[in-house]
């Protein structure tokens, strides 16, 4: 069946915006899930409808993901801050969105499960192990588990990023997890984790939290000012090296769902694109990248996640750039795809880099030319790294 109609009226988007899936549950016995995924760059990114569980239609069940982050600003760079009650910044992290969910089968059985920020299901795709990554987190951090079951109600919203999950920022650290949010199940509230129950987590599983002055809440100057300074300090810490990405300022405006607004120093996010109206490089390279965590993208995939932050102008007069970066991004995650179904292969014959290493690379060295050795140990090697 089509559903595609019937989440449009849902969630009151194009159905151009929507896509229909088919997967299988792999933290619930394969459990069969048919629904409808929204890519609206609102609260509604990521948001999903249920529609059929186990090939039996079930009444529509709506999943709210993690939604686009806005800015304080207009593409002018002018400031335009909303009555403001209260404020928390909070560390952004650089990795790959988990999403804890649940829904239920015709007979009301609940099932709880994770989604990456455009899927439905977090997966193994070739190009990344995320769902391997998250079930190791699972395994070894026992307060996951029992920090949803404190919040029912709520999908919590994790990051999980380190070495073996590289994006822009160098993390020492080879895999980590942290609590980022709650998104309230029944209409997308955002609470950050000073308003959840995190009685039992440890302060090391949440972001860092920063404690700014800012002596007039009320005066939008004075949050602006607050706002300069923290980019400021983030470029200071990124003078040598990329080491942080960035900074959410959660804000209460007397309405139910706090605002997020993201904070991101100038080496990572250029305010002032007009200057030469082309996208940078390394952010078209890191845009194509996050692609990649679900499905194996076409260009108009990355022009679409591109429009999150860009205008349809600069897109326009970078168009070159983008299918230049395009095509270099996809040649290397399909080498990232082949090197790690090699590994698999290696894997299932007896041989693992942390136990045997020359001899695993012996057995690798079947399966790509010389020249291209060096490339498979760097992948593998940061992939397992610690």
């Amino acid at each position: 069946m089509n559903y595609i109609k019937k989440a449009s009226e849902i969630l009151e988007v194009n159905e151009k915006e929507l896509k229909e899936f088919e997967v299988k549950d792999t933290f619930n016995n394969d459990n069969k899930i048919v629904g409808v995924l929204c890519r609206r760059s609102d609260y509604r990114y990521g948001a999903m409808i249920i529609f059929e569980v186990n090939e039996k239609e079930v009444e529509p069940q709506i999943i709210y993901g993690t939604p686009k982050l806005e800015y304080p600003f207009n593409k002018n760079g002018e400031f335009i801050w909303p009555e403001i009650k209260e404020i928390e910044v909070w560390d952004k992290l650089d990795g790959t969105n988990i999403l804890s969910y649940k829904y239920y089968d015709i007979e009301g059985k609940e099932y709880l499960t994770y989604k990456t920020r455009l899927g439905p299901i977090i997966s193994d795709t070739g190009y990344g192990s995320f769902l391997s990554m998250w079930k190791e987190m699972l395994e070894e951090h026992k307060w996951i588990n029992n920090i949803i079951k404190m919040n029912p109600g709520w999908n919590l919203s994790f990051e999980l990023y380190g070495s073996r999950n590289p994006i822009t920022v160098k993390y020492n650290s080879p895999l980590l997890v942290k609590l980022l949010f709650g998104i309230r199940s029944k209409d997308h509230v955002i609470r950050p984790p000073s308003q959840l129950n995190v009685l039992y987590v440890p302060l090391e599983y949440l972001p860092e939290f920063f404690s700014f002055n800012i002596f007039n809440i009320s005066d939008p100057e004075n949050i602006t000012k607050c706002y300069e300074f923290a980019r400021s300090r983030m470029s200071f810490k990124n003078k040598d090296e990329l080491l942080t990405e960035g900074m959410v300022f959660y804000a209460q405006t007397g309405q139910p769902s706090w605002r997020m607004f993201k904070c991101k120093p100038d080496e990572i996010q250029k305010i002032h694109w007009a200057a030469s109206g082309v996208i940078q490089k390394r952010e078209i390279w890191n845009t194509a990248i996050n692609a990649f965590e679900d499905v194996e993208p076409d260009i108009d995939y990355l022009k679409e996640l591109l429009k999150e932050e860009y205008t349809e102008q600069m897109i326009y007069k970078s168009k070159v750039r983008i299918d230049k970066i395009f095509k270099e991004v996809t040649k290397h995650m399909r080498d990232v795809k082949k090197i790690n179904e090699a590994y698999i292969i290696a894997k299932d014959n007896g041989f693992d880099l942390r136990e045997n290493k020359n001899e695993t690379f012996r057995f690798l060295s079947k399966h790509f030319k010389k020249e291209e050795m060096k490339k498979v140990g760097t992948i593998l090697l940061n992939q397992i790294r610690g």
